[in-house]
């Protein structure tokens, strides 16, 4: 007679999703607050910058995660299988790079001291900033740092420029340094997507569902109660009126949008991401035979 093994079922945890200071992520952090989004359903691992994100993500520390498209294509080249599940924003001044007085422009960035997040959506936009000047990244003196150390690294690291994003881009702008480029002069290359490991969207569907439908239903401001918006507005370290400047600058996409960008034949996320794939691909920011990202089924 056969013997017969039980196999107990599975158990799913709930997602760890990691969050960074974002201005368009902070309608996660208001669910999470509100109560809408519960610890049984969803965890929280906050993250200051995004090379930390891409890096959990990749060692399955966490299961979902908001990466600029360069930050995806480049986890997709380390063979991470994902899925994009929701594009966030673009990028319409947001993130830029920010130069010493007496700096102009791009171009008397050559031989200069630049900090930057490497991998980050700041090195494509350094790259993409000095091809528009006959430029390349060897041009320049790459100074490697994090996005929180762009505040200080003018004074502590005698950079001559730094490539930076809201809200430290507030921050900095306080100190009325030149802004030598911005990602409105790259117009839909600086997008930010939600992602999420291919296993996660195999187990946890329905709470990735409620996560998205979280983020659509905080995207309206004026809902958020005044101790919660003090509280996020506490943590970008920014002013009320700072705070909502910077959507001056983030084109935010609507659950309408979804279907567009990510729907039918030739979704517009895919002209998007061809423009940053082919520009990574011709300036060395990835391999040649990198493929696109994959998107929802």
């Amino acid at each position: 007679m056969a013997a017969f093994t039980w196999q107990p079922p599975a158990v799913v945890s709930a997602p760890i999703v990691a969050v960074n200071i974002w201005p368009s992520t902070e309608t996660l952090i208001a669910a999470r607050e509100s109560g809408q989004l519960s610890r049984g359903e969803i965890n929280f691992v906050e993250m200051a910058w995004s090379s930390s994100a891409m890096r959990a993500l990749g060692n399955h520390a966490v299961d979902t995660a908001v990466l600029s498209l360069n930050e995806a294509l480049l986890l997709q080249e380390f063979g991470n299988p994902f899925k994009v599940i929701l594009v966030v924003d673009e990028s319409n001044g947001a993130d830029a790079i920010l130069g010493r007085p007496g700096l102009t422009s791009i171009a008397d960035l050559r031989g200069k001291k630049v900090g930057v997040e490497v991998r980050s959506a700041g090195h494509y936009l350094l790259s993409r900033a000095l091809e528009t000047s006959g430029l390349a990244l060897g041009d320049v003196q790459i100074i490697p740092l994090v996005l929180p150390e762009t505040e200080t690294a003018f004074d502590e690291l005698g950079v001559d420029a730094v490539v930076t994003a809201e809200p430290w881009l507030t921050h900095l702008k306080r100190k009325n340094l030149p802004v030598l480029f911005d990602s409105s002069q790259i117009p839909d290359e600086i997008c930010r997507v939600l992602v999420a490991r291919d296993d996660t969207l195999n187990l946890a569907a329905g709470a990735l569902k409620k996560l998205v439908d979280a983020h659509f239903a905080w995207l309206d401001r004026s809902r958020w109660p005044a101790d919660l918006a003090e509280g996020i507005h506490r943590r970008e370290n920014l002013t009320t009126e700072e705070f909502s400047d910077t959507f001056s600058r983030i084109r935010q996409w609507s659950k309408e949008d979804q279907i567009s960008l990510l729907g039918g034949e030739t979704p517009d996320l895919r002209r998007m991401e061809s423009a940053v794939l082919g520009h990574m691909k011709q300036s060395g920011l990835i391999s040649s035979d990198t493929s696109s990202v994959e998107l929802p089924i």
